[in-house]
């Protein structure tokens, strides 16, 4: 079974929602049905209390059906007795309702009394969804709903099976039993009166029990349309509803209604009999005739109770009927012979009886028009009036009651006065006075008749519609009227019949044609002359008085204008212009003091019917009133303190204030308000921004609203008529009309003294500023106002419900509300210009707190959801304004009933079942939006406060209960939990979804939200990933709005689960638990050997079943990308023919090219959503305005066109602002996705397994994505971008730690195992990422992200292996392991590596044209950022070129001269300072990288074009090197200087001196004369063009240098060794700077010295010193060279002139054999190190298995890679890390090792080329041998086996030196 909630949501869904149930749905309908049956059959029926369960349940233990034993405690004990002797409820029920209560609401914590309320509270919830589930069933059977009629009959038949079974009875039971004062009914003497209620306020149980009793009241009454009534239901729902009238108090307004719901079961019940015309359903009732009889005699016995004897009359009526129609059945069929007579008897005694009681006064009186009936359940009434209906004309049309009427009319006519009208309106009074004690005069039943009819058909004007017998009845009582109470009523009944087009039609036809002989319009006009003619014959009697107006005439003639006003106001808008030509006779009276001002009041509510009859009768009317009416003199106000004169003219101050007020009634003044207000509100010329109606807006704020609340009043109706006129005025006056800045200072004059200020002459006046300065200085304006808001909602709500002009009190306070917002919305403006006379409007409230708690808690009246709107709205601006507004309602008590009054709001929202077109107009979508703006507002704010945060300690250490307290947040959690009805609810979602992203994005609520979220119960919602993430889109042609909201509720989901992503701590479970679920959703599998905890292993267990339920065939992630790609809607602009031939498109053109909004000036206006979209109204004023000043000489043909033309346009805007909606919501989900992809990929990239499929896959996506035809450009930015990210991530995966192993060891064959993705996977990527650069619409921004996104790709293709492990490290671990198969990985490995390269040129080649031609376009003309981007793609391309291809692409294009042209011209004006001189530099160095590239990829061949071109020259002249190394940036530093110049000497002058570097290794390979003649000139001129650049260099300090100063010296040297030597005359002095450099290095301590002042750590110095190294052989080679070409010998040592002595004069150093033997002692200890230092670490990798978890952290943070671990990693991961490491730092050793090898044979070499010499010194050789054979002796103990090395070459070498140097030493 399921539970009342359940069954209630299942219900309303399928049959209130706003498209028809679909089939899951009516399934589940008819199953919840099915399964609620008993419940439904045993309404409200419980088990009652029993000895034993009470027994049980002081036991304290037990066991509730379904569920383990429940301990309970003493408390738990004595609240479950005390709801089982309150309620009459068992004591194990009320246990369940305590188990409940804990489930909804956390109970720990909570008083006695609470847990009470609340349980009981969750009882009455439980039973009013139970008897809400049965109204909207027989609600969805008897109202036309248009469901499918098979599902009615579904519901029918169970509803029928529940009559049957004795529903029906057990409804009118429950109406009896819960009256009573006992626990089954509003509760004992001595039990709890209050419950609380969902949202947990208190409430009384007496009005809970009411409401159940009118629900059932009103299922009673729908019931009888389901099955008919039995006979024993009739008298048992007429005993009901006797005992019921009896106790009906005039102020119960619930009572009442329970007591109409049961007169009118009747009616229906006896109406519904008697007109059935079905064979099988003949009339059931009039076929018992016991019944009949004992009915009859039932309804005939009278009583004393004038009440019950009003709603007795009301049965009688109906009983007479339905005698009437049975007796007509009965006749025709013959089935009853004899009992006819007595049938007619029983008819005409029940006629009689209910005619002398006047039954119609009473229906009119105490039914239709009683403020309960006005009130109750709006489909309820619907079908009382619709019965009515039936009724009435069942009444009307019969034979019998016919003549009965026309026998009531003559006597009427006989006995009424034909003049005097008595008691003009007693008939309409609202008291429960006896209709016996009104006069026989004042109460014909004639007049009541026509008067109920009247009402009837004024409630229904539908009804009216082919109703002939209505009619019939019409044409029969406008006969013949003798007397004007007669008239009226038939007046008062045509006014009711004018109220649609058709009836207006029929009633000017009748009354202008001859069917009544004295009823026309011609009488009434004539009337209103001969009055006119006697008036001012009178005047023209010198002294004569004005005749009295009889009151009878004036009646008629009051009657007679209400039908003109119906009939205008409903006309045909064409045809009614011809009806009154001539409307000035119903001026005329008006001036005339005589003339009862009621009668005033119906001319000018007639003369305002005409207004928007036709703008020429507008201005028609202003001259008559302006000549005739009354006068509007402006005098002092009440209020002023001045001696108030008497007017000597009879104005309206006078006819107000003397005359009306002595009356108490003011129709007249209502009136002429009303009046004027339309006339004003028609008014389009507001230039003079309202001065023309100063006079009137003085009145009314000085003498009608001013002084109100001192007014007696005879009617309350028309008091509220009254304000309501002013308060439109005033709406009028604030929304018409702006402010000028001259109107400003002219309003105050602030020289003045203060007491003067407020006062400004009349004529400079301006009725706006007049208001503003009333509300902002607290004047009787604002007083009034806020005097009828303070009335409260308790008030107004109880006026609402129980009196008739409640209606006019709610409309007054959404007046004001409104005003109050019109005036906040220009005061602070205003205020700059006028404080400190006037205050913003905020100030003023402040000055009593109860006035702002007073505007804000109408944000619970949900009578007129207007109210809620404006209460939200205000809060909305106090907020912005009130830093302290929060604190101010802690210290008014309001915070908590706000808090759970918002909520209600909000909730009720999500509850509604009917879409809000205009989300303007939604109160949920409001306190959304006010909770969004209000997170970043200062704390505590508002936001805080209705979400229930703790206001009195800071924000941030809250924790959040939503089941604890109610508020808002538990609403939108709750309801973001189930996301039901997605069709109504959308916008509701997307925002509160929006909501949460916001808190967690707010430092403050970040952390209390996230925990929140974060808990099991929601994780997030990552849940919803599977219901609406993947969902498919509604589709635009059916739904487009909620296609929108659906995209945007998915982007925010997205977001939000990317910030838990981004920012959980994952050491909390919670988070952990949540960040791995979010992850299986959107990549299926995850993770979680790294943590170690069985609470993630069950989480992943949980989640792998819940995933394995759906099929495997695409990640989540991929499923989400596939829902944002469709083709983005059009916006483009179709001009319609007639606009285009007139050339009249640029108008339009401009209109839309102003981008302000509305407001000022433009039509355009922001969504709740930010988006910027046409604002139709506007756009439609501003074409009008546009075209009405060109198209005046336009004929009638073409104002049709280009009204056509315009309606057009206002689609197209409609269309637009649509499509640009959904473009706006693709993007955003696409950026939702793209952060829930980049996100976890660069944060969470850990927790996945098979990394590099989930990131192939969402890279090939993603291209293919951006490729498609129906990608936008804006998308193709965003899912290059994540591309961006997976290729990066590639890259970085290949060389992490395998996973997917269960064992703690790595072995070294880990290494060459990567995870890179097979050459197929790359050859896709490349060819998707071919066709996305290639796509029709693209731009340089996405171009310059895919071109990075290519060169990424490359660089993943470079190497399989890991390019800082030479390949000789690899090839000795994997010897150890795998006993010489090695060879064979390795070699497979290359031979893919080949394959890849090959294939990747193959797939560039096919699509070379189209790819080199945008490339070398963006390298030609795009901005410096994508020309330096573009020739680094150039540069790729040339080094995957495997035959010369690219280069001859570039060489036929021009690229390369270009290259050198831009080159040779570089000029910076700035000095290189500017950001874009910056950028200019890094497209330099792109150009020289791309002349590097192919220099160094074509060798010689590359070389020798490069200096065809005249690369050398171009450089030489290039002056981008001479820029000035120390140039300022503005506003910068001296770091700021030197980073400037670091920049400068990397971004250009390394890249150019490696590019000639390259250039000079022709050098090598040329003849040597060649040489000398071409190709070092121009190096040395190269040299000498920069010669400054190369002797900075020299100054760099080694000792200190970075590796890029290294580099740099390393270059030069190089360079200057290969040319240097071939220079005759050395002015440079470069030679001796070469030597001086040779001088330091070579020395013993020189290159120690580098390494001992260096702050960089242990790796970073062995990187360091292998570049010292390398530079040592630069130098080396140079001396080599100068020994072997030009025969230069060393001396031994030093000379005299050994510049190291001190005291010595310094001169030209110069290199011994001495200082090479020192560099070769270096080299030697070099090499030993190195080899030493490269066995431990190979040995060390072997070991790595058996190192512990310290030794391998001790070795990660040697190689401080810290980073690339967390403390979650496991051993194996560790492990990994570490033999990575060491095998890095084993690759550098023996990189090292190689160059060692090298500098030490070049070294052995010269000193080997000495010993040749015979012109060395011999015994200064034999001197050197000695410490020479030790350096060779230690040289000789270096074994292959750690140099890893082969030395047999090298070994001979020294074995020869050696051997000669024995023989010189033995010399």
């Amino acid at each position: 079974m399921v539970s009342p909630h359940e069954l209630l949501s299942t219900i309303e869904a399928a049959l209130l929602g706003p498209s028809p149930p679909t089939a899951t749905q009516r399934i589940e309908l008819m199953h919840a049905i099915r399964s609620s049956l008993p419940a439904l059959r045993t309404l409200l029926s419980y088990p009652s209390p029993k000895a034993s369960d009470r027994s049980q349940v002081q036991s304290k233990e037990i066991r509730l059906p379904d569920s383990s034993p429940i301990t309970l405690d003493d408390m738990d004990v004595q609240i479950a007795l005390k709801l089982s002797d309150d309620l009459n409820l068992n004591e194990i029920e009320c246990v369940r309702l305590l188990v409940s209560a804990n489930k909804e609401w956390v109970l720990l914590g909570r008083e006695p009394l609470e847990i009470f309320r609340l349980a009981a509270g969750l009882w009455y919830m439980e039973r009013r969804d139970l008897i809400t589930s049965l109204y909207t069933l027989l609600r969805a059977v008897v109202l036309d709903q248009g469901l499918d009629a098979d599902l009615v009959a579904d519901i029918q038949k169970h509803l029928e099976d529940l009559f049957t079974s004795g529903l029906r009875q057990g409804l009118i039971m429950l109406i009896k039993e819960l009256n009573r004062e006992e626990p089954a009914g509003f509760g004992g003497p001595n039990a709890e009166r209050y419950v609380l209620d969902f949202r947990g306020a208190i409430v009384q149980r007496r009005a809970v029990v009411s409401r159940e009793r009118l629900s059932l009241s009103h299922c009673l009454v729908l019931s009888v349309l389901v099955m008919r009534m039995s006979p024993k239901d009739v008298k048992d729902v007429f005993e009901t509803l006797k005992d019921c009238a009896a106790e009906v108090d005039s102020d119960a307004t619930v009572q009442l209604q329970i007591t109409f719901s049961l007169l009118f079961s009747l009616v229906i019940a006896f109406m519904s009999d008697a007109l059935s015309t079905v064979p099988n359903k003949a009339s059931t009732l009039s076929l018992d005739a016991s019944f009949r009889y004992e009915f009859h005699e039932l309804v005939m016995t009278t009583g004393n109770n004038s009440n019950v004897e009003g709603f007795v009359d009301g049965v009688r009526l109906a009983w007479t009927v339905h005698l009437m129609l049975t007796q007509d059945q009965s006749a025709s069929r013959n089935t009853i012979l004899g009992a006819s007579s007595k049938d007619l008897a029983n008819i005409y005694s029940c006629l009689e009886l209910v005619c002398s009681n006047n039954v119609f006064h009473f229906f009119l009186a105490r039914v239709l028009q009683a403020a309960a009936y006005q009130n109750d359940d709006e489909d309820m009434v619907y079908m009382y009036n619709g019965y009515m209906h039936k009724l009435m004309m069942c009444f009307l049309s019969h034979p019998l009651s016919r003549d009965k009427v026309k026998e009531m009319k003559e006597k009427a006519m006989s006995v009424l006065s034909p003049y005097s009208l008595l008691g003009s309106d007693d008939f309409r009074d609202d008291t429960f006075s006896d209709p016996w004690q009104v006069t026989q005069m004042g109460c014909q039943p004639f007049v009541s008749l026509l008067e109920l009819v009247s009402e009837i058909y004024r409630k229904e004007p539908e009804l009216l519609y082919g109703n002939e017998e209505l009619w019939t009845f019409v044409n029969f009582a406008g006969e013949d009227h003798t007397n004007i109470r007669t008239l009226v009523a038939f007046l008062r009944l045509l006014s009711t019949l004018a109220s649609d087009e058709e009836g207006a039609s029929k009633v000017f036809e009748l009354l202008q044609g001859k069917m009544f002989r004295s009823i026309g319009w011609s009488t009434l006009f004539d009337c209103l002359s001969i009055y006119e003619d006697k008036f001012k014959q009178s005047l023209q009697t010198s002294g004569a008085m004005l005749p009295e107006f009889e009151e009878g005439y004036a009646q008629a003639l009051v009657a007679y204008l209400d039908v003109l006003k119906k009939v205008v106001e409903n006309g045909n808008p064409i045809e009614r212009k011809k009806w009154f030509p001539d409307i000035e006779p119903l001026f005329k009276l008006l001036s005339y003091e005589n003339v009862p001002p009621y009668l005033k009041g119906a001319l000018r509510n007639a003369i305002t019917a005409f207004i928007k009859v036709s703008p020429v009768l507008k201005d028609t009317i202003w001259n008559y009133l302006e000549q005739y009416d009354l006068p509007v003199v402006v005098g002092p106000s009440v209020g002023s303190g001045g001696k108030h004169v008497a007017s000597q003219v009879y104005d309206m101050r006078f006819e107000l204030n003397e005359v009306e007020a002595r009356r108490e009634r003011y129709p007249s003044t209502i009136s002429f308000l009303n009046l004027v207000n339309a006339l004003i509100a028609e008014e389009r010329d507001v230039s003079d921004r309202g001065r023309r109606f100063m006079g009137i807006f003085r009145f009314v704020y000085d003498h009608v609203f001013g002084p109100f609340p001192q007014r007696a009043y005879g009617d309350l109706s028309e008091k509220w008529q009254l304000i309501l006129a002013c308060l439109q005025h005033f709406r009028m006056v604030l929304s018409m009309y702006d402010i000028k800045d001259e109107d400003i200072s002219s309003a105050v004059d602030m020289s003045q003294p203060s007491a003067m200020a407020h006062v400004s002459p009349l004529e400079n006046q301006l009725p706006v500023l007049e208001l503003l300065k009333d509300f902002m200085s607290g004047k009787i304006v604002f007083r009034n106002i806020m005097s009828i808001i303070l009335l409260g909602v308790n008030t107004i709500v109880n006026e609402r419900s129980s009196q008739t002009y409640g209606q006019l009190l709610e409309k007054a306070v959404h007046l004001s509300l409104e005003i109050i917002i019109l005036v906040m919305e220009k005061d602070l403006f205003l205020a700059d210009f006028w404080r400190p006379l006037y205050q913003p409007l905020d100030i003023i409230l402040c000055q009593d707190h109860n006035q702002i708690v007073a505007l804000l808690e109408y944000v619970r009246y949900d009578f007129l959801p207007q109210i809620q709107h404006c209460s939200i709205k205000i809060m909305s601006i106090l907020s912005s304004r009130l830093v302290g507004l929060v604190q101010l309602l802690l210290k008014s008590s309001a915070a908590k009933c706000l808090i759970e009054d918002f909520a209600t709001c909000l909730e009720l929202r999500f509850d509604e079942y009917q879409v809000i077109e205009n989300t303007k107009d939604d109160v949920g979508i409001l306190i959304l939006q006010l909770l969004i703006d209000n997170i970043g507002r200062p704390a505590p704010n508002i936001t805080h406060l209705l979400l229930r945060f703790d206001v009195d300690i800071p924000v941030e250490q809250t924790v959040l209960q939503p089941k604890v307290h109610y508020s808002c947040l538990k609403v939108i959690l709750d309801n973001l939990e189930k996301l039901s009805k997605p069709d109504i609810n959308a916008l509701l979602h997307e925002f509160g979804f929006q909501l949460l992203y916001e808190l967690c994005l707010d430092p403050l609520t970040s952390g209390p939200v996230m925990d929140l979220l974060s808990t099991k119960k929601y994780q997030f919602f990552s849940k919803h990933l599977e219901t609406i993430g993947v969902a498919p889109l509604p589709k635009r042609s059916n739904n487009q709005a909620l296609r929108i909201s659906s995209l945007h509720q998915r982007a925010w989901l997205l977001k939000l689960l990317t910030l838990e992503l981004h920012l959980a701590d994952m050491a909390v479970s919670t988070h952990r638990e949540t960040c791995l679920a979010i992850l299986s959703q959107i990549f299926v599998q995850c993770s979680d050997e790294i943590f170690g905890s069985p609470n993630v292993s069950q989480t992943n267990d949980a989640d792998a079943n819940h995933a394995g339920n759906r099929t495997f065939n695409k990640r989540k992630a991929l499923e989400l990308l596939e829902i944002v790609q469709f083709r983005s809607p059009d916006r483009a602009m179709k001009y319609p023919q007639f606009l285009s031939s007139l050339k009249y498109d640029t108008k339009v053109d401009d209109i839309l090219r102003n981008s302000a909004t509305s407001e000022m000036g433009g039509v355009y206006y922001y969504s709740e959503r930010g988006d910027r979209l046409i604002d139709l109204d506007a756009f439609h004023d501003k074409l009008w305005q546009t075209f009405a000043q060109v198209g005046s000489h336009f004929n009638e043909a073409e104002k049709g066109e280009l009204r056509e033309s315009i309606q057009q346009l206002l689609r197209w805007a409609w269309r637009y602002n649509k499509n640009l909606e959904e473009q706006a919501a693709q993007l955003h989900m696409l950026t939702g996705w793209s952060q829930i992809v980049e996100v976890p990929i660069s944060r969470r990239m850990s927790l996945l397994e098979d990394r590099s499929q989930i990131l192939f896959e969402l890279l090939g996506a993603s291209l293919s994505a951006s490729a498609s035809p129906d990608c936008s450009l804006k998308m193709a930015v965003i899912l290059s971008h994540v591309a961006l990210t997976c290729m990066a991530k590639l890259r970085d995966e290949r060389f992490l730690c395998p996973g997917g192993v269960d064992s703690d060891s790595v072995t070294c064959l880990d290494i060459i195992s990567v995870k890179q993705l097979s050459n197929g996977a790359c050859h896709s990527i490349l060819f998707k990422l071919m066709m996305a650069i290639l796509r029709n619409e693209s731009s340089e921004a996405l171009r310059r992200r895919q071109y990075a996104l290519l060169l990424s790709y490359f660089q993943y293709c470079r190497s399989i292996l890991d390019p800082d492990i030479p390949a000789s490290v690899l090839h000795f671990l994997l010897h150890e392991e795998q006993d010489g198969d090695e060879e064979l990985n390795l070699q497979k490995i290359d031979k893919e590596q080949a394959e890849l390269e090959r294939a990747n040129f193959s797939i560039i080649r096919k699509e070379a044209e189209a790819i080199i031609d945008l490339v070398t376009k963006d390298a030609m003309q795009g901005s410096e950022a994508g020309k330096a981007i573009s020739f680094y793609v150039l540069d790729a391309f040339i080094n995957i070129d495997q035959e010369k291809f690219f280069l001859n692409q570039l060489q036929s294009r021009g690229i390369l001269r270009s290259c050198f042209m831009e080159i040779s011209n570089f000029s910076c004006k700035d000095g290189g300072c500017s950001l874009e001189s910056l950028q200019r530099l890094c497209t330099l160095e792109a150009q020289i990288s791309l002349l590097l590239r192919i220099s160094h990829n074509y060798g010689k061949h590359g070389a020798q074009i490069l200096l065809s071109m005249g690369a050398l020259e171009h450089l030489a002249s290039c002056r981008a090197m001479s820029l000035p190394t120390k140039a300022r940036w503005v506003g910068s530093n001296m770091g700021r200087d030197r980073a400037g110049e670091a920049d400068k000497q990397r971004l250009l002058v390394t890249p150019i001196l490696r590019l000639v570097s390259s250039l000079t290794s022709l050098v090598d390979s040329s003849e040597f004369l060649e040489v000398k003649n071409k190709i070092v000139r121009e190096v040395i001129d190269f040299v000498k063009a920069h010669q400054s650049i190369f002797d900075q260099i020299f100054r760099e300090d080694v000792t200190g240098a970075d590796e890029l100063t290294l580099e740099r010296i390393n270059l030069i040297a190089s360079i200057l060794g290969k040319v240097w030597p071939y220079e005759e005359y050395d002015e440079c002095g470069l030679s001796q700077k070469l030597f001086a450099m040779m001088h330091f290095l070579f020395r013993l301590d020189g290159i120690s010295s580098s390494f001992i002042h260096s702050s960089e750590s242990i790796e970073n110095q062995k990187k360091l010193e292998l570049v010292i190294f390398q530079l040592c052989f630069s130098l080396s080679s140079y001396l080599y060279f100068l020994i072997t070409k030009k025969l230069i010998c060393l001396r031994v040592s030093d000379g005299p002139g050994d510049p190291s002595e001190p005291g010595r004069q310094r001169q030209p150093q110069q290199l011994t054999l001495n200082l090479l033997l020192d560099l070769l002692s270096l080299v030697t200890a070099a090499l030993e190190r190195a080899g030493e230092e490269k066995f431990l670490l190979l040995n060390k990798i072997q070991d790595i298995n058996e190192l512990s978890r310290h030794d391998v952290d001790e070795i990660i943070n040697a190689c401080m890679r810290q980073d690339c671990i967390s403390s979650y990693d496991n051993i194996r991961k560790r492990r990994y890390i570490a033999m990575l490491e060491m095998c890095h730092m084993a690759g550098n050793r023996d990189q090292l090792i190689a160059l060692l090898l090298q500098l030490a044979e070049r070294v052995l070499n010269i000193l080997l080329i000495h010993f040749q010499d015979d012109n060395t010194d011999s015994q200064d050789l034999s001197l050197l041998c000695g410490n020479l054979h030790a350096i060779l002796e230690r040289i000789e103990q270096l074994r292959e086996e750690k140099i890893g090395r082969g030395l047999k070459s090298f070994q001979r070498l020294v074995s020869t030196l050696k051997e000669m140097s024995i023989r010189k030493m033995a010399l």
